[in-house]
């Protein structure tokens, strides 16, 4: 079974790329069909360049938090404590603000 492409907005046609199923007619709309294809080339082989730029920081920002995350880890591992867990407490009225969807407040006059 085939797998279908995901559609997206590029897939849309327009007026341009139905244009594009034309065949042109003289040499100007040749050289015109040329030059306006070699220009969409280097805008996607400039967007392509800035895609793997973006990938490569992306990498190695996922592998500092990556970093991170293992000397905190080793941090929370090493402190005493019940499972090395930490567990924040929730006080009575922040329970009861839960159970009711508001706070109560006295108002005096």
């Amino acid at each position: 079974m085939k797998n279908k492409r995901v559609r997206s907005m590029r897939d849309i046609s327009t007026i341009h790329a139905l244009k594009n199923h034309v065949v042109p007619a003289n040499r100007e709309q040749l050289i015109s069909e040329y030059a306006r294809l070699e220009h969409e080339k280097a805008r996607l082989k400039r967007e392509l360049d800035i895609w793997a730029k973006n990938k490569e920081r992306t990498e190695e920002r996922i592998y500092n938090v990556q970093e991170r995350l293992n000397q905190l880890q080793s941090l929370l591992n090493d402190m005493p404590g019940e499972g090395n867990l930490l567990i924040f407490q929730e006080s009575s009225e922040e329970k009861s603000e839960k159970k009711t969807g508001y706070a109560e407040i006295s108002i005096e006059y």
